[in-house]
């Protein structure tokens, strides 16, 4: 009996130091909980009385805080909710535009000539039909015509000759 008592005399200290390093871990552990709580909802939202609720319940509850946190927390964060706005708008700026002036990216017809904002040429007529083709090419597609200059240099308001660029769906 002697043996089992002087056994638990020499054990007791090193139970009492694991369990203050358990504790000690323990409350670094719901303060970590805390501080990411605290950046995980300012970079979903910037209402603070919501960001304070949110810090509050992780505080305040420790341990069960967390699971509350990501049950009741926005569910994208500021970032994505931008990035899908900018898709968002570039789909439908797809949809409504088909062409873009190369110069300025302002919508443009695709049968223009120039572009009616920065007046650069997008394309020309043929000498001998007369029907609009692009500034490369150096036969008319309808007519057979030889353009033997090939891409003319000349253009409206001195601006730098630029075929049309057409805006890809993805």
């Amino acid at each position: 009996m002697e043996a089992i008592q002087e056994f638990l005399a020499n054990i007791l200290p090193l139970v009492r130091l694991g369990a203050i390093f358990l504790g000690a871990y323990a409350v670094l552990l719901w303060a970590a909980s805390v501080l990411w709580a605290y950046r995980d909802i300012r970079r979903r939202t910037e209402d603070v009385s919501v960001q304070v609720l949110a810090v509050s319940i992780v505080l305040l509850l420790p341990f069960l805080g967390i699971p509350l946190h990501l049950i009741l927390r926005p569910p994208q964060t500021l970032a994505e909710k931008y990035e899908r706005a900018l898709e968002e708008e570039f789909l439908r700026r797809d949809l409504e535009e088909q062409f873009v002036c190369p110069e300025c990216q302002r919508p443009i017809e695709s049968d223009f000539i120039l572009c009616p904002h920065c007046h650069t040429q997008l394309r020309r007529r043929c000498d001998s039909c007369h029907k609009v083709i692009d500034l490369t090419w150096r036969i008319c597609p309808y007519c057979g015509h030889s353009h033997a200059g090939g891409v003319p240099t000349v253009r409206a308001e001195s601006y730098p000759v630029v075929p049309p660029v057409e805006v890809s769906r993805q």
